[in-house]
Formats: structure tokens, C-alpha cells, sequence
């Protein structure tokens, strides 16, 4: 079985949430002419008018993706059962999730990182993806096949928030 770096995933995960996600909402755009809906200006005003909906949908989803990537199926009910308690939030989850405090602050640097090039107007390319996502060799391995699932799912599930967003707002 080969194995890829969760480093690289988590990178991607948060890319793919990112791009997924406000390529739901730009495509959802009636009012803007369908030339100009990945423009920079559009990018940037689309990202002020949705801030509330990112890290909400965010949180929410890359939870899943990141017990998966962090937790096997076995401990992942246990541990949630114990860490558990009423008034959890979302972001608590999400740091529950990334298991250690390390791939946490990698987590929030990705997010950083692709939230500020779309307040820039622009997605970022496979290239700089490649050169610049937060490297943390130390966080292990994962079977490709399961980061490819996770990716997709990812993916999928910020693709069809993004694009209901776009039909409400």
C-alpha cells in the first residue's frame, strides 16, 4: 500500500475546501456576467460578503476530514465520546481533530495562507501550492487511497455548501 504525507493532504484539504467552495458560490452569481465571475475584484467581494459562511463551513467539514485523517475507525467514537461535553464548539472539534498541537497550527496556517490569497482575488495555483503549503514531515503517513477519499469528499461537500450559499445570498 503506498503511503503520502499527511502533511501534503492536510494542504490539500484545505485548498480544496477553499477553491471547492467559492467555485459554489461564484457559479450560483446571477448578477454577474459569467466572463467575470473568477475576476479578482468578484473573488475578493464575494469572499467580504460570504466571511460569516467560511469558517462555519469550514469547521464543519474539515472536522470529518481531519478525524480521518488523524484517528483510525476504531478510536475515532472513544475519543470523541471522551472529549465531548455540552457547548463543544466547532473550532474546539476541529482542534480535536488535528490530535496534536503541531498539526493544528500547520492547519491554521493553511488556512491563512489560501483565505488571504482569495481576499487577493485569486485561487492559488498547483505550483505555489506545491512550493509554499506548511510542511510537517513529523505528522506521519496516511494510504493514499484514503487521502485521495478524504480530498474528494472534501472537495465535494464544500462544492455543494458553496453552491447553495450562492443561491440563498
Amino acid at each position: 500500500m503506498k503511503e503520502i504525507s499527511k502533511d501534503i493532504v492536510l494542504a490539500a484539504v484545505v485548498r480544496s475546501f477553499f477553491k471547492y467552495f467559492v467555485t459554489g458560490i461564484l457559479e450560483e452569481q446571477t448578477g454577474t456576467d459569467i466572463q467575470n465571475r473568477f475576476e479578482p475584484i468578484n473573488i475578493k467581494k464575494t469572499m467580504l460578503n460570504h466571511y460569516e459562511h467560511i469558517s462555519r463551513y469550514f469547521n464543519r467539514e474539515a472536522f470529518f476530514a481531519l478525524m480521518r485523517l488523524n484517528f483510525t475507525t476504531e478510536e475515532m467514537e472513544q475519543q470523541l465520546r471522551e472529549f465531548m461535553k455540552p457547548g463543544t464548539t466547532d473550532m474546539e472539534l476541529v482542534r480535536f481533530a488535528c490530535r496534536t498541537e503541531d498539526f493544528y497550527q500547520a492547519m491554521v496556517n493553511e488556512y491563512k495562507r489560501n483565505f488571504e490569497l482569495l481576499l487577493c482575488g485569486r485561487l492559488e495555483q498547483q505550483d505555489e501550492h506545491e512550493t509554499n503549503y506548511t510542511r510537517l514531515p513529523e505528522a506521519g503517513t496516511i494510504a493514499v487511497d484514503m487521502a485521495d477519499k478524504i480530498i474528494g469528499e472534501i472537495a465535494a461537500q464544500a462544492y455543494s455548501h458553496g453552491k447553495n450559499i450562492g443561491k440563498t445570498h
